[in-house]
């Protein structure tokens, strides 16, 4: 490379004439209207589908609860649409909302069937008409496969809803094919769970169950509690492998049954409730004639839209 030894500076060719700045702009924006209309594109579709919400249910100041996807439907969907969905999105519940009037119609998919009732994805579809859309507080009421369910916000950042109670008749322990280990009580809660009542809670936490093995237990959901725990009245396990989850994080359906037993053994309408499993989970319930209202916290991990 030769290098100019010179000093001089380079003489400027001051005939050269500057146009404005935005000339290569209007130019350049000539031309892409230009292609625009000659590929004949009127407008560009922008719309989003449904709108979703990923909740975690029944949190604590440790507990990262029960995750819960929350669906807003904007139009109806066919029941194995809806399944489809809930596969896709893989958490233990899927929860499809939509507007009927002054209520909303409410189902829940796990990914392989619909069930009849779940506490965690109600509180959370609480959770989200409250707190995402911004629907006016109040009563809510819920058209569900279990009848007419209601919501409501409490103090102290807690939602509620009630669920139908169980009555609960004893059982033989037999039943359980010993997948449980000892137990000390078994009761048969409703038509769809089976409650078992274990030594102590390191007994609960110990507890190693085989999926396989539960799955031959008449029973849709099988409920395992002990007396105490951390800094509550009771705690408890709840297995479903006839649902296609092996072990439920936190279940607040399983409210309808604890409730009863509680007031049973110890006469108090109220009881506070930790879910045992890997992620844990506080529940509050208090017993009434035909429902138990179950409470509890919720926060939104994140929303978005589905393209189905």
């Amino acid at each position: 490379m030769l290098e100019d030894t010179s000093g001089a500076t380079p003489s400027v060719d001051s005939s050269v004439k500057v146009e404005r700045r935005d000339t290569h702009y209007k130019t350049l924006r000539g031309c892409i209207l230009a292609v625009w209309q000659a590929l004949e594109v009127d407008s560009v579709n922008v719309a989003f589908g449904h709108r979703l919400w990923w909740v975690d249910a029944f949190i604590g100041e440790a507990e990262r609860g029960n995750p819960a996807v929350v669906v807003l439907l904007e139009r109806a969907m066919q029941d194995h649409e809806l399944q489809q969905i809930a596969f896709e999105l893989g958490v233990s519940e899927t929860a499809f909302v939509r507007r009927v009037g002054d209520q909303w119609s409410l189902r829940w998919f796990t990914p392989t069937v619909e069930v009849d009732l779940c506490g965690h994805a109600t509180l959370a579809t609480l959770h989200v008409l409250l707190t995402e859309l911004g629907v006016p507080g109040g009563e809510f009421y819920f058209q569900t496969r279990s009848g007419i369910l209601s919501g409501r916000r409490l103090s102290d950042g807690l939602l509620a809803v009630d669920l139908p109670r169980s009555f609960i008749e004893p059982l033989d322990a037999s039943v359980l094919n010993d997948t449980l280990g000892p137990v000390s009580e078994v009761y048969q809660a409703g038509p769809q769970s089976v409650l078992a009542v274990v030594e102590d809670y390191d007994a609960l936490c110990g507890l190693s169950v085989d999926p396989m093995s539960l799955f031959l237990v008449p029973s849709s959901m099988v409920i395992a509690a002990c007396h105490g725990g951390p800094g509550v009245d009771v705690s408890i396990r709840v297995f479903a492998p006839r649902l296609g989850l092996a072990e439920d994080h936190v279940t607040g359906s399983a409210m309808c049954a604890v409730a009863p037993w509680w007031v049973e053994k110890v006469g108090s309408p109220t009881v506070s409730v930790r879910q045992a499993s890997t992620r844990g989970g506080v529940m509050f319930a208090r017993l009434f004639e035909r429902n138990v209202e179950v409470a509890g916290m919720a926060r939104t991990f994140f929303g978005g839209d589905l393209r189905a």
